[in-house]
């Protein structure tokens, strides 16, 4: 929730009779401003800002022939933000008067060349936020340089590039709160981190491969030999299963009883007598052949 800073605290001058409230159905956005004071010299502490803000009220109002100060709301660097013609009032800022009816007016209190802080993009963040519950179709946020139709260089090139990050989009990231050299800096830091963790995930890998190789290693040779001895139980099993029944535990054959012949059987008469052996020749031939030539 936005802390508004009242016209009292820059002791504003009382308006004059102006163009009255913003139409919510025509509403677009909110654009942004920047003073455009040609000077370097910053602004940063309330009486500062409260100064200025009187000044420029003075010169709309005087100069220019306005009923007011020009702006709805004003931010400074310090994440302040200070009521001057209010979110419902329109505003005198942005160009003609189509214009103005279209779109609120935020005053960043910057000078030539600084960059908007965190807290002043935060609270612009917020003050956007509760423009758009006022307006709930003015979600868009311009620089003033592309609305009005005469070229501008408001809100200058620092809060250009802010809007086109969407630095002052509600619920935009804080990282952009970085500078480039820092953005830079966390690059190379997060780099280094990365290598850093590449290398030690490279060598601890290459300790737990060392070891996994080893392990597989040792689990193979046991595999090995488990799958050996299993081997050699199988085939001994199926060499006994095929054995004659006649071979003994450690393989030599049995000694087969001896048979007492049966006295009551006679000799089987299917088998034949055996032929008696030849008679030899007690006096050969000189040839060594019984034969004669």
């Amino acid at each position: 929730m936005v802390n508004y800073l009242p016209r009292s605290a820059w002791n504003a001058r009382p308006p004059k009779d102006g163009p009255g409230n913003l139409t919510v159905s025509r509403v677009e956005g909110a654009v942004i401003h920047w003073p455009g004071t040609g000077s370097t010299k910053v602004i940063h502490t309330q009486a500062a800002v409260a100064s200025a803000l009187r000044g420029w009220q003075d010169y709309h109002m005087d100069t220019r022939g306005w009923s007011d100060i020009a702006y709805q709301v004003a931010v400074d660097q310090s994440g302040r933000a200070w009521t001057l013609r209010g979110l419902r009032t329109q505003s005198g800022a942005n160009g003609d008067n189509d214009v103005n009816e279209r779109y609120g007016a935020i005053l960043l209190v910057l000078v030539t060349g600084e960059q908007p802080s965190a807290a002043m993009k935060a609270t612009t963040r917020a003050v956007i936020a509760d423009f758009r519950k006022l307006y709930p179709r003015g979600t868009a946020i311009r620089p003033h340089s592309a609305v009005r139709p005469e070229p501008t260089d408001c809100p200058g090139d620092p809060a250009r590039a802010a809007i086109a990050r969407g630095d002052f989009t509600p619920g935009h990231s804080e990282d952009d709160d970085m500078t480039p050299a820092q953005m830079q800096e966390l690059k190379n830091f997060i780099e280094a981190r990365s290598q850093a963790y590449a290398l030690w995930v490279h060598k601890q890998l290459r300790r737990d491969l060392t070891a996994v190789v080893k392990a597989y290693a040792l689990d193979i040779k046991n595999y090995e030999r488990q799958t050996d001895a299993a081997d050699a139980a199988r085939a001994a099993a199926a060499v006994w299963a095929t054995a004659p029944k006649n071979l003994q535990a450690d393989g030599t054959p049995t000694t087969p009883e001896p048979v007492t012949p049966d006295p009551t059987t006679t000799p089987d008469p299917s088998l034949p007598d055996l032929d008696p052996f030849p008679t030899v020749d007690e006096h050969p031939t000189p040839n060594g052949s019984n034969n004669p030539a």
